[in-house]
């Protein structure tokens, strides 16, 4: 294995491997800024899935975003429908990969999957961190240690910017959306008093949702205090969102299901708190600036917290946190049942009351 740092400031183009999921993608963002300014003359691309791939594109340091449609791909290899156009996709994929000759590719994903991407380029400089799970890590020709745990997911992707010589780190969590998703963001909100505080209680995980009945009673409070509160999460999310709205006066505003990722990124820059479990969308109110109160049980805090201002509230249990999707204590999911509704309402209060004496 080749020392390090290794330089590449003889490469023309470098392609960063960070397909999913969506907090991730944010936490890479500081990455790309690193790289620019280090290596200002190389072309930098991202390889990136479907799902995420409007948070990277029109990035000002991405001179291409190469999208994957990995999900979709093996959807349709499942189900043995569509399996001709999906080969013919997946082989022009591969192809497009190998016409750009990349000089370099970084591995930040460090799975199997991230590793058939690494290796699809032939390129000659294959770098990723050394804890690459799934064998990723024997399709690298550099591996760069990772940084003591707990670490935070952005200080683990910086040290793989430093492991080529860009030691400086820039973390900047730019997220490009433009002026017509700020204009359907403030339209969809015109009516809606201040303070507006978005609710998230969506997320893969199910030991990391909290109750529906604790997100009605925590909607309850703040619309009787005058907040207008605002819902997010995607089409799936929609029944959830009926129960948690149902009956509160004044209404609830649902735009569960109605925003694409950037102009979720513009609603969030533009309210005043998001209150969200550890989620995607959690990570982007943070990059956009807006204040958090992030609810954390089987996760942890130090290694995917939200970075900005916030305040993150968890149970000191024993089990906790475990990095679990499933609960192992006779499933009490105790770490998010234990979150109390007045504790995440008093938190939120005191977070507005900041922004206000702000403004």
């Amino acid at each position: 294995m080749a020392k390090l740092p290794i330089r590449l400031d003889g490469a023309k183009r470098i392609l960063l491997v960070k397909p999913s999921a969506l907090g991730d993608v944010v936490h890479t963002l500081p990455v790309v800024a690193t790289l620019q300014r280090r290596y200002p003359s190389v072309l930098l691309d991202w390889l990136v899935e479907e799902e995420a791939a409007p948070l990277v594109q029109g990035h000002p340091a991405v001179a291409e975003v190469i999208v994957s449609g990995r999900r979709r791909w093996l959807d349709q290899l499942r189900r043995g429908r569509e399996i001709r156009p999906a080969l013919r996709e997946i082989s022009a994929f591969r192809r497009a990969l190998l016409r750009r000759r990349y000089d370099a590719v970084l591995d930040l994903q460090g799975l199997f999957k991230s590793a058939l991407y690494v290796l699809a380029t032939r390129a000659p400089i294959r770098v990723g961190l050394a804890d690459g799970r799934e064998g990723s890590r024997w399709a690298l020709t550099h591996r760069v240690p990772v940084p003591p745990q707990p670490v935070h997911a952005v200080e683990r992707y910086l040290a793989l910017a430093a492991g080529v010589d860009a030691g400086e780190p820039v973390r900047e969590f730019t997220i490009p959306i433009g002026p017509q998703d700020l204009k359907i963001a403030e339209d969809l909100l015109a009516d809606c008093p201040r303070p507006r505080v978005v609710l998230h209680p969506a997320t893969r995980w199910p030991t990391k949702l909290w109750e529906v009945e604790r997100w009605r009673r925590l909607a309850g409070s703040l619309t009787a205090d005058g907040v207008a509160v605002i819902l997010t999460g995607s089409v799936a999310d929609e029944g959830v969102a009926g129960e948690i709205a149902q009956g509160i006066e004044p209404s609830i505003r649902s735009l569960v299901g109605k925003l694409s990722l950037k102009q979720l990124a513009a609603v969030l820059e533009t309210v005043d708190l998001m209150i969200s479990v550890d989620s995607g969308p959690m990570q982007i109110a943070a990059a956009m600036g807006t204040p958090v109160v992030a609810l954390f049980g089987p996760t942890d805090p130090a290694r995917t917290g939200p970075l900005g201002p916030g305040t993150v509230l968890r149970q000191p249990l024993p089990c906790s946190p475990c990095l679990q999707r499933r609960c192992r204590i006779a499933d009490t999911y105790r770490c998010m049942r234990d979150l109390d509704v007045e504790a995440v309402a008093r938190a939120a209060r005191e977070l507005l009351a900041l922004r206000a004496g702000e403004k």
